[in-house]
Protein backbone atom coordinates (compact mmCIF):
# COMPACT_ATOMS: atom_id res chain seq x y z
CA UNK A 1 0.00 0.00 0.00
CA UNK A 2 0.92 3.53 -0.19
CA UNK A 3 -0.33 6.82 1.32
CA UNK A 4 0.35 9.96 -0.72
CA UNK A 5 0.75 12.80 1.52
CA UNK A 6 2.55 13.01 5.35
CA UNK A 7 -0.33 15.45 6.66
CA UNK A 8 -2.32 14.81 9.99
CA UNK A 9 -5.17 12.73 7.75
CA UNK A 10 -2.34 10.84 5.84
CA UNK A 11 -0.78 9.65 8.52
CA UNK A 12 -3.64 8.37 10.28
CA UNK A 13 -4.06 6.76 7.62
CA UNK A 14 -1.33 4.82 7.03
CA UNK A 15 -1.32 4.25 11.37
CA UNK A 16 -4.83 2.91 10.31
CA UNK A 17 -4.29 0.51 7.75
CA UNK A 18 -1.38 -1.03 9.86
CA UNK A 19 -3.69 -1.73 12.86
CA UNK A 20 -6.38 -3.27 10.58
CA UNK A 21 -3.35 -5.58 8.40
CA UNK A 22 -0.11 -5.88 10.49
CA UNK A 23 1.42 -7.45 6.98
CA UNK A 24 0.56 -4.69 5.03
CA UNK A 25 3.60 -3.33 3.61
CA UNK A 26 2.88 0.50 3.98
CA UNK A 27 4.59 3.28 1.85
CA UNK A 28 4.05 7.28 2.76
CA UNK A 29 5.26 10.04 0.29
CA UNK A 30 5.65 13.48 0.60
CA UNK A 31 7.63 15.69 -1.04
CA UNK A 32 8.43 18.01 2.25
CA UNK A 33 10.99 17.14 4.30
CA UNK A 34 9.30 15.81 7.40
CA UNK A 35 5.25 15.59 8.57
CA UNK A 36 2.53 18.31 9.32
CA UNK A 37 4.37 20.67 6.32
CA UNK A 38 1.72 22.82 5.57
CA UNK A 39 -1.64 23.22 7.23
CA UNK A 40 -1.11 20.09 9.92
CA UNK A 41 1.47 21.86 11.41
CA UNK A 42 -0.20 25.46 10.74
CA UNK A 43 -3.34 25.95 13.17
CA UNK A 44 -3.87 27.59 16.47
CA UNK A 45 -4.27 24.11 18.04
CA UNK A 46 -8.20 24.39 18.87
CA UNK A 47 -9.51 20.82 19.56
CA UNK A 48 -13.09 21.26 18.11
CA UNK A 49 -15.90 20.23 20.69
CA UNK A 50 -18.38 20.02 18.04
CA UNK A 51 -20.57 23.21 18.93
CA UNK A 52 -21.72 24.58 15.31
CA UNK A 53 -21.90 21.79 13.55
CA UNK A 54 -25.54 20.38 12.09
CA UNK A 55 -27.00 17.27 14.60
CA UNK A 56 -26.54 13.84 13.01
CA UNK A 57 -24.59 15.26 10.03
CA UNK A 58 -21.63 12.60 9.32
CA UNK A 59 -19.63 15.77 10.42
CA UNK A 60 -20.79 15.85 13.87
CA UNK A 61 -20.81 12.18 13.77
CA UNK A 62 -16.89 11.72 12.85
CA UNK A 63 -16.60 15.18 15.35
CA UNK A 64 -17.89 12.82 18.55
CA UNK A 65 -15.56 9.59 17.45
CA UNK A 66 -13.06 11.74 17.01
CA UNK A 67 -12.76 13.07 20.45
CA UNK A 68 -13.40 9.31 21.87
CA UNK A 69 -10.01 8.35 19.94
CA UNK A 70 -8.09 11.55 20.28
CA UNK A 71 -7.90 11.96 23.62
CA UNK A 72 -7.51 9.15 24.91
CA UNK A 73 -4.06 8.42 22.82
CA UNK A 74 -2.42 11.67 23.15
CA UNK A 75 -2.73 10.96 26.55
CA UNK A 76 -1.28 7.98 25.85
CA UNK A 77 1.18 8.92 23.90
CA UNK A 78 2.53 11.85 25.90
CA UNK A 79 1.14 14.97 23.07
CA UNK A 80 0.72 17.94 24.78
CA UNK A 81 -2.66 18.33 25.21
CA UNK A 82 -4.76 20.97 27.96
CA UNK A 83 -8.31 21.38 28.49
CA UNK A 84 -9.28 24.95 28.69
CA UNK A 85 -12.77 25.74 27.45
CA UNK A 86 -14.18 27.74 24.73
CA UNK A 87 -16.51 31.06 25.03
CA UNK A 88 -18.45 32.37 21.84
CA UNK A 89 -19.10 36.01 22.44
CA UNK A 90 -21.53 38.25 20.35
CA UNK A 91 -21.66 41.75 20.40
CA UNK A 92 -24.52 42.31 19.29
CA UNK A 93 -28.64 41.14 18.56
CA UNK A 94 -28.07 39.37 15.02
CA UNK A 95 -24.80 38.01 16.88
CA UNK A 96 -26.26 36.75 19.89
CA UNK A 97 -29.23 35.41 17.82
CA UNK A 98 -27.26 32.99 16.32
CA UNK A 99 -25.13 32.36 19.52
CA UNK A 100 -28.29 30.66 20.00
CA UNK A 101 -28.96 29.15 17.02
CA UNK A 102 -24.99 27.68 17.52
CA UNK A 103 -26.44 26.38 21.64
CA UNK A 104 -29.63 24.42 20.02
CA UNK A 105 -27.34 22.83 18.04
CA UNK A 106 -24.12 22.17 20.86
CA UNK A 107 -27.65 20.72 23.41
CA UNK A 108 -28.57 18.37 20.28
CA UNK A 109 -24.91 17.24 19.69
CA UNK A 110 -24.47 16.45 23.56
CA UNK A 111 -21.57 18.84 23.76
CA UNK A 112 -20.76 18.12 27.63
CA UNK A 113 -21.30 21.45 29.79
CA UNK A 114 -22.11 23.23 26.83
CA UNK A 115 -24.14 26.75 28.49
CA UNK A 116 -25.45 30.16 27.58
CA UNK A 117 -23.81 33.25 29.53
CA UNK A 118 -25.87 36.32 30.16
CA UNK A 119 -23.87 39.92 29.83
CA UNK A 120 -22.85 39.52 33.72
CA UNK A 121 -22.06 35.69 33.56
CA UNK A 122 -18.93 35.90 31.16
CA UNK A 123 -16.60 37.73 33.43
CA UNK A 124 -16.80 35.08 35.52
CA UNK A 125 -15.09 32.55 33.09
CA UNK A 126 -13.03 35.02 31.37
CA UNK A 127 -12.69 38.19 33.61
CA UNK A 128 -11.46 40.21 30.55
CA UNK A 129 -14.22 39.41 27.67
CA UNK A 130 -16.69 41.88 27.14
CA UNK A 131 -19.98 41.00 25.12
CA UNK A 132 -24.20 40.77 24.95
CA UNK A 133 -24.15 37.25 24.94
CA UNK A 134 -21.45 34.00 25.35
CA UNK A 135 -21.66 30.56 24.23
CA UNK A 136 -19.25 28.61 26.79
CA UNK A 137 -18.18 24.99 26.26
CA UNK A 138 -16.12 24.39 28.79
CA UNK A 139 -14.48 21.06 27.49
CA UNK A 140 -12.90 22.37 24.40
CA UNK A 141 -9.26 22.30 24.58
CA UNK A 142 -6.02 23.03 22.59
CA UNK A 143 -3.16 20.27 21.27
CA UNK A 144 0.18 19.90 19.55
CA UNK A 145 -1.41 18.64 15.86
CA UNK A 146 2.44 18.90 14.65
CA UNK A 147 3.38 16.12 17.49
CA UNK A 148 0.38 14.54 17.38
CA UNK A 149 1.40 13.68 13.93
CA UNK A 150 4.75 12.49 14.67
CA UNK A 151 3.31 10.36 17.00
CA UNK A 152 1.27 8.46 14.74
CA UNK A 153 4.35 8.24 12.50
CA UNK A 154 6.06 6.43 15.13
CA UNK A 155 3.12 4.16 15.03
CA UNK A 156 3.68 3.36 11.25
CA UNK A 157 7.21 3.27 11.78
CA UNK A 158 7.21 0.94 14.58
CA UNK A 159 4.73 -1.55 12.74
CA UNK A 160 7.09 -1.72 10.00
CA UNK A 161 5.46 1.19 7.73
CA UNK A 162 8.31 3.25 5.47
CA UNK A 163 8.40 6.70 4.72
CA UNK A 164 10.01 8.69 1.21
CA UNK A 165 10.39 12.40 1.91
CA UNK A 166 11.65 14.83 -0.67
CA UNK A 167 9.61 13.04 -3.07
CA UNK A 168 7.06 14.56 -4.89
CA UNK A 169 4.13 12.22 -6.48
CA UNK A 170 3.28 13.73 -10.62
CA UNK A 171 0.88 11.13 -11.50
CA UNK A 172 -0.62 7.31 -11.44
CA UNK A 173 -1.51 4.92 -13.85
CA UNK A 174 -4.56 2.76 -12.21
CA UNK A 175 -4.80 -0.48 -13.61
CA UNK A 176 -7.34 -3.57 -12.78
CA UNK A 177 -5.83 -4.44 -9.82
CA UNK A 178 -3.12 -2.10 -8.98
CA UNK A 179 -1.43 1.44 -9.33
CA UNK A 180 1.54 2.48 -10.58
CA UNK A 181 3.13 5.82 -9.02
CA UNK A 182 5.22 7.90 -10.66
CA UNK A 183 7.50 10.94 -9.10
CA UNK A 184 10.35 12.82 -9.16
CA UNK A 185 12.73 13.59 -6.24
CA UNK A 186 12.69 16.96 -4.85
CA UNK A 187 16.18 18.51 -4.62
CA UNK A 188 16.31 19.78 -0.58
CA UNK A 189 16.51 23.30 -1.03
CA UNK A 190 13.05 23.09 -3.46
CA UNK A 191 11.44 20.67 -0.59
CA UNK A 192 8.58 22.99 1.51
CA UNK A 193 9.61 24.58 4.37
CA UNK A 194 7.37 23.13 7.35
CA UNK A 195 8.29 25.45 10.46
CA UNK A 196 5.52 23.88 12.15
CA UNK A 197 6.66 20.51 11.83
CA UNK A 198 7.87 18.30 14.67
CA UNK A 199 11.77 18.66 15.88
CA UNK A 200 13.75 15.65 14.78
CA UNK A 201 10.95 13.98 12.24
CA UNK A 202 14.00 15.60 9.47
CA UNK A 203 16.57 13.47 11.09
CA UNK A 204 14.13 10.36 9.76
CA UNK A 205 13.79 11.13 5.78
CA UNK A 206 14.11 8.90 3.30
CA UNK A 207 15.66 10.13 0.06
CA UNK A 208 16.68 7.31 -1.24
CA UNK A 209 15.55 6.28 -5.04
CA UNK A 210 14.67 2.73 -3.77
CA UNK A 211 12.47 0.03 -5.60
CA UNK A 212 8.84 -0.75 -4.60
CA UNK A 213 9.93 -3.96 -3.56
CA UNK A 214 11.96 -2.71 -0.72
CA UNK A 215 9.70 0.08 0.08
CA UNK A 216 6.14 -1.31 0.44
CA UNK A 217 5.23 -2.11 -2.92
CA UNK A 218 2.94 -4.55 -4.27
CA UNK A 219 5.14 -7.41 -1.87
CA UNK A 220 6.66 -9.46 -5.09
CA UNK A 221 10.27 -10.36 -5.29
CA UNK A 222 12.59 -6.53 -5.17
CA UNK A 223 14.89 -7.80 -7.95
CA UNK A 224 11.59 -9.07 -10.27
CA UNK A 225 9.92 -5.73 -9.22
CA UNK A 226 13.27 -3.36 -10.73
CA UNK A 227 13.44 -5.59 -13.94
CA UNK A 228 9.20 -5.10 -14.72
CA UNK A 229 9.67 -1.88 -13.60
CA UNK A 230 12.28 -1.26 -16.00
CA UNK A 231 10.09 -2.47 -19.01
CA UNK A 232 7.11 -0.90 -17.46
CA UNK A 233 9.46 2.44 -18.06
CA UNK A 234 10.97 0.99 -21.84
CA UNK A 235 7.23 -0.01 -22.96
CA UNK A 236 5.51 3.19 -21.41
CA UNK A 237 3.61 3.74 -25.11
CA UNK A 238 2.47 0.04 -25.06
CA UNK A 239 0.61 0.09 -21.79
CA UNK A 240 -2.72 -1.63 -21.83
CA UNK A 241 -5.99 -0.01 -22.45
CA UNK A 242 -7.06 0.14 -18.93
CA UNK A 243 -3.70 2.43 -18.24
CA UNK A 244 -5.19 6.40 -18.64
CA UNK A 245 -2.98 8.58 -20.95
CA UNK A 246 0.12 10.36 -19.05
CA UNK A 247 -0.71 13.36 -17.24
CA UNK A 248 1.16 16.22 -16.54
CA UNK A 249 2.66 17.39 -13.15
CA UNK A 250 0.79 18.39 -10.69
CA UNK A 251 3.76 21.42 -10.00
CA UNK A 252 1.01 24.24 -11.77
CA UNK A 253 1.55 23.43 -14.94
CA UNK A 254 -1.57 25.41 -15.68
CA UNK A 255 0.46 28.59 -15.02
CA UNK A 256 2.21 28.48 -18.56
CA UNK A 257 0.16 31.30 -19.38
CA UNK A 258 0.36 34.96 -18.41
CA UNK A 259 -1.89 36.15 -16.18
CA UNK A 260 -0.90 39.96 -15.80
CA UNK A 261 -4.64 40.75 -16.46
CA UNK A 262 -6.10 39.77 -12.80
CA UNK A 263 -5.95 43.15 -11.56
CA UNK A 264 -7.99 44.08 -14.58
CA UNK A 265 -10.36 41.42 -14.17
CA UNK A 266 -11.00 41.98 -10.24
CA UNK A 267 -11.07 45.88 -10.97
CA UNK A 268 -14.03 44.92 -13.84
CA UNK A 269 -15.78 42.71 -11.28
CA UNK A 270 -15.69 44.54 -8.11
CA UNK A 271 -14.81 48.30 -9.27
CA UNK A 272 -17.31 49.91 -7.66
CA UNK A 273 -17.33 48.27 -4.41
CA UNK A 274 -15.94 49.54 -1.25
CA UNK A 275 -14.15 46.63 -0.10
CA UNK A 276 -12.79 46.86 -3.33
CA UNK A 277 -11.53 50.62 -3.29
CA UNK A 278 -10.12 49.69 0.12
CA UNK A 279 -7.61 47.32 -0.90
CA UNK A 280 -7.05 48.29 -4.65
CA UNK A 281 -3.79 49.29 -3.56
CA UNK A 282 -2.35 46.03 -3.29
CA UNK A 283 -3.14 44.77 -6.96
CA UNK A 284 -0.85 47.51 -8.22
CA UNK A 285 2.03 45.17 -6.40
CA UNK A 286 0.25 41.92 -7.64
CA UNK A 287 0.24 43.16 -11.22
CA UNK A 288 4.45 44.17 -11.46
CA UNK A 289 4.88 40.32 -9.42
CA UNK A 290 3.08 38.78 -12.15
CA UNK A 291 4.75 40.82 -14.76
CA UNK A 292 8.08 40.35 -13.05
CA UNK A 293 7.42 36.19 -13.22
CA UNK A 294 6.03 36.19 -16.57
CA UNK A 295 9.32 37.73 -17.90
CA UNK A 296 11.41 35.22 -16.25
CA UNK A 297 8.83 31.60 -17.63
CA UNK A 298 11.15 29.24 -17.99
CA UNK A 299 9.16 26.89 -15.46
CA UNK A 300 11.43 26.98 -12.78
CA UNK A 301 10.15 26.65 -9.07
CA UNK A 302 10.34 29.88 -6.84
CA UNK A 303 13.09 31.68 -6.24
CA UNK A 304 14.06 33.04 -2.44
CA UNK A 305 12.22 36.08 -3.16
CA UNK A 306 9.40 34.52 -3.35
CA UNK A 307 8.60 34.92 -7.13
CA UNK A 308 9.25 32.36 -9.58
CA UNK A 309 12.81 33.50 -11.61
CA UNK A 310 15.11 31.83 -13.62
CA UNK A 311 17.98 31.44 -11.24
CA UNK A 312 19.17 31.27 -8.38
CA UNK A 313 19.39 34.37 -5.94
CA UNK A 314 22.96 34.78 -7.23
CA UNK A 315 21.82 34.17 -10.53
CA UNK A 316 22.66 31.24 -11.71
CA UNK A 317 20.83 29.24 -13.28
CA UNK A 318 19.13 26.12 -11.51
CA UNK A 319 19.70 22.89 -13.15
CA UNK A 320 17.26 21.15 -14.62
CA UNK A 321 14.23 18.88 -12.96
CA UNK A 322 14.94 15.43 -11.61
CA UNK A 323 13.49 13.05 -14.66
CA UNK A 324 10.04 11.40 -13.52
CA UNK A 325 10.55 7.87 -12.61
CA UNK A 326 8.27 5.04 -11.28
CA UNK A 327 8.34 4.86 -7.56
CA UNK A 328 6.46 1.28 -7.62
CA UNK A 329 3.28 -0.78 -8.12
CA UNK A 330 1.04 -1.40 -5.15
CA UNK A 331 -2.17 -2.63 -4.57
CA UNK A 332 -4.16 0.02 -2.33
CA UNK A 333 -2.96 4.20 -2.81
CA UNK A 334 -5.24 6.22 -0.71
CA UNK A 335 -3.79 10.44 -1.96
CA UNK A 336 -4.56 12.81 1.19
CA UNK A 337 -3.01 15.47 -0.99
CA UNK A 338 -4.50 18.67 0.39
CA UNK A 339 -3.83 21.57 -1.33
CA UNK A 340 -2.59 19.93 -4.25
CA UNK A 341 -5.76 17.69 -3.91
CA UNK A 342 -7.85 18.60 -6.88
CA UNK A 343 -4.48 18.32 -9.04
CA UNK A 344 -3.58 14.92 -8.04
CA UNK A 345 -7.33 13.89 -8.67
CA UNK A 346 -6.65 15.05 -12.16
CA UNK A 347 -3.48 13.67 -13.08
CA UNK A 348 -5.42 10.40 -12.16
CA UNK A 349 -8.33 11.14 -14.76
CA UNK A 350 -10.71 11.71 -11.75
CA UNK A 351 -12.90 14.77 -12.09
CA UNK A 352 -11.17 18.30 -11.61
CA UNK A 353 -14.38 19.63 -9.86
CA UNK A 354 -14.20 20.46 -7.05
CA UNK A 355 -11.25 22.73 -6.95
CA UNK A 356 -9.14 23.67 -4.04
CA UNK A 357 -8.97 27.67 -3.66
CA UNK A 358 -5.91 28.24 -1.61
CA UNK A 359 -6.95 30.82 1.70
CA UNK A 360 -3.75 31.95 3.75
CA UNK A 361 -4.26 31.94 7.61
CA UNK A 362 -2.29 34.45 9.40
CA UNK A 363 -1.74 34.26 12.95
CA UNK A 364 -0.41 36.65 15.21
CA UNK A 365 1.00 36.00 18.70
CA UNK A 366 1.42 37.97 21.88
CA UNK A 367 4.03 36.89 24.80
CA UNK A 368 2.73 35.23 27.87
CA UNK A 369 0.23 37.47 29.83
CA UNK A 370 -1.11 37.50 33.33
CA UNK A 371 -4.36 34.33 32.87
CA UNK A 372 -6.65 37.14 33.30
CA UNK A 373 -6.30 38.40 30.23
CA UNK A 374 -7.46 34.78 28.43
CA UNK A 375 -7.93 32.16 29.84
CA UNK A 376 -8.76 29.26 27.35
CA UNK A 377 -10.39 30.12 23.75
CA UNK A 378 -12.21 33.24 23.33
CA UNK A 379 -14.08 33.20 19.84
CA UNK A 380 -16.28 35.60 17.40
CA UNK A 381 -19.70 33.96 16.48
CA UNK A 382 -19.14 32.17 13.15
CA UNK A 383 -21.38 34.09 9.72
CA UNK A 384 -21.91 31.76 7.57
CA UNK A 385 -22.86 35.15 5.16
CA UNK A 386 -18.46 36.07 5.96
CA UNK A 387 -17.05 32.11 6.40
CA UNK A 388 -13.60 33.46 6.79
CA UNK A 389 -14.28 36.10 9.03
CA UNK A 390 -14.12 33.53 12.29
CA UNK A 391 -11.27 34.79 14.54
CA UNK A 392 -9.93 34.24 18.24
CA UNK A 393 -7.50 34.52 21.38
CA UNK A 394 -6.17 31.50 22.17
CA UNK A 395 -3.96 30.47 24.83
CA UNK A 396 -1.26 28.27 23.80
CA UNK A 397 0.69 25.53 25.42
CA UNK A 398 2.87 27.66 26.35
CA UNK A 399 1.17 30.20 27.42
CA UNK A 400 1.75 32.87 25.21
CA UNK A 401 -1.43 34.29 23.41
CA UNK A 402 -2.25 32.89 19.18
CA UNK A 403 -4.18 35.44 17.65
CA UNK A 404 -6.27 35.15 14.38
CA UNK A 405 -6.84 33.10 11.77
CA UNK A 406 -6.73 36.64 9.86
CA UNK A 407 -7.81 34.64 6.24
CA UNK A 408 -7.33 35.62 2.35
CA UNK A 409 -7.37 34.21 -0.85
CA UNK A 410 -3.73 33.20 -1.21
CA UNK A 411 -1.35 34.11 -3.09
CA UNK A 412 0.40 30.39 -3.38
CA UNK A 413 -0.89 27.14 -2.51
CA UNK A 414 2.40 26.82 -0.25
CA UNK A 415 3.56 30.08 0.11
CA UNK A 416 4.49 31.04 3.43
CA UNK A 417 6.62 33.82 2.58
CA UNK A 418 4.90 37.21 3.33
CA UNK A 419 5.99 38.76 0.16
CA UNK A 420 6.21 35.05 -1.77
CA UNK A 421 3.88 34.18 -4.41
CA UNK A 422 3.46 31.32 -7.26
CA UNK A 423 2.51 32.41 -10.38
CA UNK A 424 0.57 28.85 -11.30
CA UNK A 425 -1.64 28.99 -8.05
CA UNK A 426 -2.73 32.88 -8.50
CA UNK A 427 -3.68 31.69 -12.42
CA UNK A 428 -5.18 28.70 -10.91
CA UNK A 429 -7.22 30.60 -8.75
CA UNK A 430 -8.10 33.04 -11.55
CA UNK A 431 -9.64 30.94 -13.87
CA UNK A 432 -11.76 28.90 -11.29
CA UNK A 433 -15.54 29.89 -12.08
CA UNK A 434 -16.50 28.76 -9.02
CA UNK A 435 -14.07 31.22 -7.05
CA UNK A 436 -15.83 34.21 -8.75
CA UNK A 437 -19.12 33.15 -8.10
CA UNK A 438 -18.18 32.75 -4.11
CA UNK A 439 -16.54 36.20 -4.69
CA UNK A 440 -19.39 38.05 -6.02
CA UNK A 441 -22.04 36.30 -3.20
CA UNK A 442 -19.51 37.20 -0.83
CA UNK A 443 -19.06 40.07 -1.58
CA UNK A 444 -21.27 42.39 0.43
CA UNK A 445 -19.86 41.23 3.46
CA UNK A 446 -16.02 41.41 2.25
CA UNK A 447 -16.08 45.15 3.04
CA UNK A 448 -15.53 43.59 6.80
CA UNK A 449 -12.46 41.98 6.19
CA UNK A 450 -10.43 44.00 3.85
CA UNK A 451 -9.06 46.29 5.98
CA UNK A 452 -7.89 43.74 8.99
CA UNK A 453 -6.06 41.89 5.64
CA UNK A 454 -3.98 45.00 4.79
CA UNK A 455 -3.39 46.31 8.43
CA UNK A 456 -2.17 44.25 11.33
CA UNK A 457 -3.94 47.05 13.77
CA UNK A 458 -7.39 46.68 12.45
CA UNK A 459 -7.29 43.29 12.68
CA UNK A 460 -6.18 43.67 16.00
CA UNK A 461 -8.95 46.21 16.60
CA UNK A 462 -11.18 43.67 15.61
CA UNK A 463 -10.12 41.05 18.20
CA UNK A 464 -10.34 44.07 20.91
CA UNK A 465 -14.12 43.93 20.87
CA UNK A 466 -14.24 41.32 22.79
CA UNK A 467 -10.80 41.57 24.68
CA UNK A 468 -10.53 45.33 25.32
CA UNK A 469 -7.38 45.02 27.37
CA UNK A 470 -5.09 43.39 25.11
CA UNK A 471 -2.36 45.36 24.43
CA UNK A 472 -1.86 46.00 20.68
CA UNK A 473 2.16 47.29 20.81
CA UNK A 474 2.30 42.83 22.29
CA UNK A 475 1.28 41.70 19.16
CA UNK A 476 3.49 40.28 16.70
CA UNK A 477 3.06 38.49 13.32
CA UNK A 478 3.21 34.55 14.15
CA UNK A 479 2.77 31.21 12.38
CA UNK A 480 1.18 31.33 8.43
CA UNK A 481 -0.86 28.64 7.07
CA UNK A 482 -2.74 28.09 3.76
CA UNK A 483 -5.77 26.62 3.87
CA UNK A 484 -7.19 23.89 1.47
CA UNK A 485 -10.61 25.18 0.89
CA UNK A 486 -12.33 22.82 -1.27
CA UNK A 487 -14.98 24.52 -4.24
CA UNK A 488 -17.99 23.79 -6.46
CA UNK A 489 -18.21 25.45 -9.74
CA UNK A 490 -21.37 26.98 -8.58
CA UNK A 491 -19.16 28.45 -5.62
CA UNK A 492 -20.07 26.98 -2.82
CA UNK A 493 -17.43 25.94 -0.28
CA UNK A 494 -17.67 22.26 0.71
CA UNK A 495 -17.16 21.21 4.39
CA UNK A 496 -17.52 17.68 4.63
CA UNK A 497 -15.38 14.58 3.92
CA UNK A 498 -15.15 13.61 0.31
CA UNK A 499 -13.70 10.99 -1.63
CA UNK A 500 -12.98 9.82 -5.35
CA UNK A 501 -12.03 6.45 -6.55
CA UNK A 502 -10.67 5.36 -9.25
CA UNK A 503 -9.90 1.09 -9.47
CA UNK A 504 -7.44 0.74 -6.04
CA UNK A 505 -6.98 4.48 -5.94
CA UNK A 506 -8.78 6.66 -3.64
CA UNK A 507 -8.43 10.59 -3.28
CA UNK A 508 -9.68 12.49 -0.35
CA UNK A 509 -10.93 15.62 -1.88
CA UNK A 510 -12.44 17.80 1.16
CA UNK A 511 -12.14 17.44 4.59
CA UNK A 512 -14.38 19.23 7.63
CA UNK A 513 -12.81 22.41 8.84
CA UNK A 514 -11.84 20.46 12.19
CA UNK A 515 -10.51 17.91 10.59
CA UNK A 516 -7.28 17.75 12.63
CA UNK A 517 -9.76 16.80 15.51
CA UNK A 518 -11.16 14.04 13.97
CA UNK A 519 -7.89 12.91 12.12
CA UNK A 520 -8.51 9.47 13.64
CA UNK A 521 -12.20 8.61 13.12
CA UNK A 522 -11.65 10.05 9.48
CA UNK A 523 -8.69 7.86 8.72
CA UNK A 524 -11.39 5.09 9.98
CA UNK A 525 -13.86 6.34 7.25
CA UNK A 526 -10.99 6.50 4.99
CA UNK A 527 -9.66 2.84 5.19
CA UNK A 528 -12.91 1.95 5.38
CA UNK A 529 -13.81 3.40 1.41
CA UNK A 530 -10.47 2.31 0.10
CA UNK A 531 -10.75 -1.36 0.75
CA UNK A 532 -14.14 -1.56 -0.19
CA UNK A 533 -12.81 -0.41 -3.55
CA UNK A 534 -10.16 -3.06 -3.38
CA UNK A 535 -12.90 -5.74 -3.00
CA UNK A 536 -14.72 -5.11 -5.63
Amino acid sequence: MAVVGAGILGVAAAREVTKRFPDAEITVFDKAENVAAHQSGHTSGIVDSGLGQKPDSAEAKLTRRGLELLIPYMAEAGVPYRECGQLLIAQNTDEAERLEEIFARAKDNEVPGARLLERHEIGAVEPAARGVLGLFSPHAAIADFSALTAALASDVRAAGGTFRFGTEVTGFDTMSNEVRLRGRPVPPEESPAGEGAPAGESDQVDRGANTAGERGGSGKDAVDDRDRRDDQVHDRDQRDDQVHDRPRTYRGEEGREPVIGIADELRDRFGQQDWFKQAESTLGEWTQKVSDAWANRDGSRLGDSGSRTGGTPGGSARSEAPVEEVLGTFDIVIVCAGLQADRLAVSAGLDAEPRIVPFTSDFYRSPATDTEVVRGIIGSVPDPQSPFAETSIVRGLDDGLILGPNTFVALGRESYDRHGFDLADITSTARSKGFWKFAAQTAKTAARGVKPIVSKTAFVDGIRRFVPELDQNDVAPGARGVRAQAMTAEGELIDELTMTRRGRLTVVRSVPKWAATSALAIAETIVDRAFENAAR
